[in-house]
């Protein structure tokens, strides 16, 4: 029985259609998942042109590659990983380095600070723009973490350096969109 074109496909169904060379099984891939590969690249990269570029050659080694896809269980994850693979080696690429920092104390969060953070969660556009103007390796750890949701020990490791590296520069991030916040709020 063949499925009429506005009939939902899973997975395995539209990668057979890729298999076999029907551009639906392509499109409809693309459609399902270009839009997650896209933000999360985007995410990490800051730039549209190069999360554009970066999306398109994701799904072209993806699509190049097809037989090997059949073996993937989930591709919304395998999507994510690779498209957060890809973007950690591009920044690399632009001589992005993640440095590591040894014997750093942390600082215990205070109440005092969590309540502040959960004040300026409505803030969405303000904050999003205070995670731009983190240096590469911050922002990459704190979208990693907060949208990715990423465990800072993965994501440690990822990016070469010690989980406790990795919770230092987090806490350091999130005091410095703290304080850009409080600054936006103060000159409003």
């Amino acid at each position: 029985m063949l499925k009429i074109e506005n009939t939902p496909y899973n997975d395995k169904e539209l990668l057979d259609l890729c298999e076999a060379g029907q551009e639906l099984g392509y499109s409809k891939l693309y459609q399902k998942y270009s839009k997650q590969v896209y933000n999360t690249v985007l995410r990490l990269v800051s730039e549209e042109s190069e999360a554009e570029d970066l999306t398109q050659d994701i799904f072209i080694s993806f699509f190049g590659d097809i037989q090997k896809m059949k073996s993937v269980d989930y591709l919304g994850a395998w999507f994510k990983r690779v498209a957060i693979n890809k973007s950690i080696s591009h920044l690399r690429k632009r001589k992005v380095y993640f440095t590591d920092i040894e014997n750093t104390q942390l600082i215990d969060e205070s109440e005092e600070e969590l309540v502040e953070m959960e004040h300026l969660e409505g803030r969405i556009a303000e904050v999003q723009s205070a995670i731009e103007a983190l240096s590469v390796e911050s922002r990459t750890i704190v979208n990693l973490f907060l949208f990715e949701n990423i465990p800072q020990e993965e994501i440690g490791k990822m990016l070469g350096m010690t989980s406790a590296t990795v919770r230092s520069k987090y806490h350091r991030a999130k005091n410095k969109i703290a304080q850009t916040l409080q600054q936006t709020i103060y000159y409003e």
